[in-house]
């Protein structure tokens, strides 16, 4: 079931919080491993789920979904390498995790792989969703805010209803809501007010500003024209202007009948372009325009304002 769904296991955030909280606690002790019948003994125990009525038996009743979505979101995100897992139980990956890198952590756990973006129906419908949702430039700043009913309509009316091998494409009700709050902890999305939200990635970015300055074999830079930046962050996660993912994704959009169209090759995407200015007024990059190069593109801000730029510094260099 896709991870987006509120009813799916793997989708339980709340789950996949608790549990790498209990990891990163764990990481100084020798045994490091954290048996799973263990984790659900002393944090899971079954009358946690007891309802008020009784079976054939005399026995309470359990709420057996809620009872189940633990250990799901266990063996779902140990699966996929967000933990460590072995036949002693799971562990975090590293020493260094801990709660203010989760974010990071599931990003780089997320799109450490290749994925069929098309037929795929796990973690797929979630970054299909992403692209969707950043290629669509009305939710970005200064745009329409999205609310959980409006990204069910604006998906249903920019994305085909499925694909020809019966993918499902649509977003539903269920969906919605966790979509969004995956998005505010990935940091694809921001909360403006209640049901209030709007499309900015630049938390998504800032997690891998660093690696973007890399340009392996070669040396570091802390200074990159745009268009190495946009395909740097490409590499990390493919669903900006002109990623793997995105570009997929905006052929199933394009079979639509609407208003959307996609961005000009010389043009930044709104949400794009929003995170990069927001990361220049926060101080971590500097956006130049330098006179000889033939490498500029050009930002779209709010109020319809445009700023053309070339390259991108780091501010304070490789970190």
């Amino acid at each position: 079931m896709s991870v987006i769904n509120s009813a799916s296991h793997q989708g339980h955030i709340p789950s996949l919080i608790f549990v790498d909280k209990l990891l990163n606690r764990r990481i100084k002790k020798n045994d490091n491993f954290y048996s799973v019948e263990l984790i659900l003994e002393e944090n899971a125990p079954d009358n946690l789920f007891e309802k008020d009525t009784y079976n054939d038996k005399g026995e309470l009743e359990l709420h057996v979904n809620p009872q189940s979505k633990l250990p799901g979101a266990i063996t779902f995100w140990s699966k996929v390498g967000l933990w460590v897992k072995s036949v002693d139980g799971i562990k975090a990956t590293s020493a260094l995790s801990n709660d203010e890198n989760f974010a990071e952590r599931i990003v780089r756990t997320i799109f450490n792989r290749k994925y069929d973006i098309l037929t795929g129906n796990d973690i797929e419908p979630l970054i299909r969703a992403m692209c969707t949702f950043l290629a669509l430039d009305k939710h970005s700043f200064g745009g329409e805010y999205l609310t959980s009913a409006e990204l069910a309509l604006s998906n249903d009316k920019y994305m085909p209803h499925q694909t020809d091998d019966q993918t499902r494409l649509s977003i539903n009700s269920s969906d919605a809501s966790n979509f969004l709050e995956f998005g505010l902890l990935l940091g694809y999305i921001e909360k403006i007010s209640n049901d209030r939200y709007i499309v900015d990635p630049t938390r998504l970015i800032k997690s891998c500003l660093a690696d973007l300055f890399e340009n392996k074999g070669v040396g570091e830079f802390s200074s990159i024209s745009i268009k190495m930046f946009i395909n740097n962050l490409n590499k990390q996660i493919p669903i900006f202007d002109g990623g793997e993912y995105r570009v997929k994704v905006e052929e199933l959009m394009k079979t639509k009948k609407n208003d959307w169209k996609p961005s000009s090759e010389y043009l930044v995407s709104r949400s794009l372009s929003h995170a990069l200015y927001r990361l220049k007024l926060e101080g971590e990059i500097f956006l130049d325009k330098r006179s000889d190069s033939l490498d500029s593109l050009t930002l779209q801000l709010a109020n319809n304002e445009t700023e053309e730029i070339s390259h991108i510094e780091l501010v304070g260099g490789i970190k």
